[in-house]
C-alpha cells in the first residue's frame, strides 16, 4: 500500500468516525435524562448472605422515563423547525454532518403526543419500573408470600410517580395472588417530598441566588461557548445559533434518543462526545446546589427517608409483618438521600465556570427509574439468630455495607442517629450549623462513584488520543 493510499484510508476513517449513524459506541450518559439501563446493575446477580433469608425490603425510586415539561416542549418545538435548514445546509455543501445523519433528519418527525402529555410517564418508563419489580420478585420470591397488608407503597401526586408505582407493583406481584395498592397521596409528605414543606429550602436554596449564579457562570463559560461554536460549524447554518438553541438541541437529543429502540436520535448527531460531556455538567451543577452538597439544608432533608428506613427495619426485627415498603418520588429527593448517606461527595465544590471532569457528583446517578434498595436479612449462625442489612444503589452493591451485609449492630451504629431527623431547621430564622456531622459525613466516597469517575476519565483520555 503506497503512502497516498494510506493517507486516503486515514481520511476515510476519520470521516467515518464523525458519522453518528455508524458510531459503534455512542455516548450513553445524559444527566437526569439517562435511561435506566445505561447505569443499572441487576439485583439477581448478587449472592445472598449465607444462612440468611430476606424478611423486609425497603426502597425509594425515582419515576421512570417521562415526556419533557411545558417549557422544554415549547423551546423544542421552535428548534425543530431548523430541521429543514440543517438538511438544506448539507445539500449546499455546508456543514460537517455525514450523509446518513442527514438522512436520519429527513426521516425524523415531531412527536405530537408530548404536547398533550407534558411530563407524563412514557411506555418505556412503565417498562423500566415493571422490570425492576419483576427482578425483585425473582430475587426474593418468599417476600411475596404474605397477605396484602404486608406491603406498603406510596407516591407523590404527579402522574409520573403514580403510574411508576402502578408499574412497579404490577411487576412485583405479576403471577401472584396479591392485590396491592398504593396508599393515598399525602398533602405534606416528609418522607418522599420533604423539601416541599421546608420554607428554608424553598427560599434560601431552591429560590436562592446560588443556583442561578452558578448556572449563569456555566452558560457563559468558555467550555459552553466553545460547544455552541462547534455546533454552528458542524451544521453550517446561516442562522446564528444562540446558547439557548444549543441547550434545546441537547434536550431534543436526550429525550428523543431515550424513546428510540436503538437509543439514537439525529439531534445527537450535532454533538461530539466531548460536547455532550460539557453539556451534562450543567445539570450536575444545578443539582449540586439545588439538591446536593451545595447546601447543608439538602443534607438535612435527606435524613427524613432514612429515619423511615430505620424505623421500618427496627419494627421488622420486633415482629412487624411488613415485608416490602417502597416509595416513588423525584430526583430531588434521591439527591438529598445520597447526601445524607455521604455518597458521591467531592472534596471541593462544583463551580459553574470550570467543568470539573474528575467529579464524583453526577446526575447520572439519578437517571430515570434510579433507586435505593435496602434488604433486611434474618440469619441463623451456630444456633443463634441475628440480622444483616444489604444496600444496593441502582441494583449495584454499595460500599455502605458489604455484599455479605452489615450486621444489625453495624447498621444501628450507622443509621440510628437518623431517628432524630425532623424539619425544625426549615424555619427561616434557623441558624446555619457550624458543623453538620452525622454517621455518613466523613468525607468518604462511594466505590461506585469512584468506578464511574475512572470510567469517564478513561473515556476522555481515549477521545484525546483519537
Amino acid at each position: 500500500m503506497n503512502s497516498m493510499l494510506i493517507v486516503l484510508v486515514l481520511i476515510a476513517s476519520a470521516v467515518s468516525e464523525k458519522c453518528y449513524w455508524n458510531d459503534p459506541c455512542v455516548y450513553q450518559y445524559f444527566s437526569t435524562k439517562t435511561p435506566y439501563d445505561a447505569i443499572r446493575g441487576d439485583i439477581r446477580d448478587y449472592d445472598k448472605p449465607e444462612n440468611c433469608e430476606a424478611v423486609s425490603f425497603w426502597s425509594m425510586h425515582r419515576h421512570g422515563n417521562r415526556n419533557p415539561g411545558d417549557s422544554d416542549i415549547k423551546a423544542m418545538r421552535i428548534v425543530a423547525q431548523l430541521k429543514d435548514q440543517i438538511i438544506k445546509s448539507h445539500e449546499s455543501g455546508k456543514g460537517q454532518l455525514c450523509a446518513q445523519d442527514i438522512e436520519l433528519f429527513r426521516k425524523w418527525t415531531w412527536n405530537e403526543t408530548v404536547e398533550v402529555s407534558e411530563s407524563y410517564l412514557t411506555g418505556i418508563g412503565y417498562e423500566e419500573l415493571y422490570d425492576i419489580g419483576k427482578r425483585i420478585r425473582q430475587t426474593y420470591p418468599k417476600l411475596l408470600t404474605g397477605s396484602d397488608k404486608d406491603y406498603y407503597f406510596r407516591n407523590t401526586n404527579e402522574q409520573r410517580t403514580v403510574v411508576s408505582a402502578v408499574a412497579f407493583m404490577h411487576g412485583l406481584t405479576d403471577g401472584t395472588n396479591l392485590k396491592v395498592v398504593a396508599d393515598d397521596v399525602r398533602e405534606k409528605d416528609d418522607v418522599i417530598r420533604a423539601y416541599k414543606n421546608c420554607d428554608k429550602y424553598n427560599k434560601d436554596v431552591n429560590g436562592g441566588p446560588t443556583v442561578n449564579r452558578e448556572i449563569e457562570a456555566f452558560v457563559n463559560s468558555a467550555e459552553n461557548i466553545a460547544v455552541r461554536n462547534a455546533v454552528q460549524a458542524r451544521l453550517g447554518l446561516d442562522y446564528q445559533l444562540t446558547l439557548e438553541d444549543v441547550n434545546t438541541f441537547y434536550e431534543m437529543c436526550r429525550f428523543y434518543r431515550s424513546w428510540a429502540p436503538d437509543l439514537k436520535s439525529p439531534w445527537c448527531a450535532v454533538f461530539t462526545t466531548e460536547d455532550l460531556i460539557v453539556l451534562g455538567y450543567k445539570d450536575d451543577v444545578r443539582h449540586y446546589y439545588r439538591n446536593g452538597y451545595g447546601s447543608w439544608v439538602n443534607v438535612r432533608l435527606g435524613n427524613l427517608p432514612m429515619k423511615d428506613l430505620y424505623d421500618t427495619f427496627q419494627a421488622a426485627t420486633n415482629g412487624s409483618s411488613r415485608k416490602i415498603t417502597s416509595y416513588f418520588t423525584h430526583d430531588t429527593m434521591l439527591d438529598m438521600v445520597y447526601c445524607a448517606l455521604g455518597l458521591y461527595k467531592d472534596e471541593t465544590s462544583l463551580l459553574g465556570n470550570n467543568v470539573k471532569h474528575d467529579r464524583l457528583w453526577r446526575t447520572t446517578n439519578t437517571a430515570f427509574s434510579s433507586n435505593l434498595m435496602f434488604v433486611l436479612n434474618r440469619c441463623e449462625q451456630s444456633g443463634s439468630r441475628d440480622y444483616s442489612v444489604q444496600v444496593f444503589i441502582n441494583e449495584k452493591v454499595s460500599d455502605i455495607c458489604p455484599l455479605s451485609g452489615c450486621t444489625w449492630a453495624e447498621f444501628q451504629k450507622k443509621f440510628q442517629d437518623f431517628t432524630n431527623a425532623d424539619l425544625d431547621f426549615c424555619s427561616l430564622d434557623y441558624p446555619e450549623p457550624l458543623g453538620d456531622i452525622h454517621p455518613f459525613m466523613d468525607g468518604r466516597s462511594s466505590a461506585i462513584a469512584i468506578k464511574g469517575t475512572l470510567f469517564l476519565l478513561l473515556l476522555q483520555f481515549a477521545l484525546f488520543l483519537r
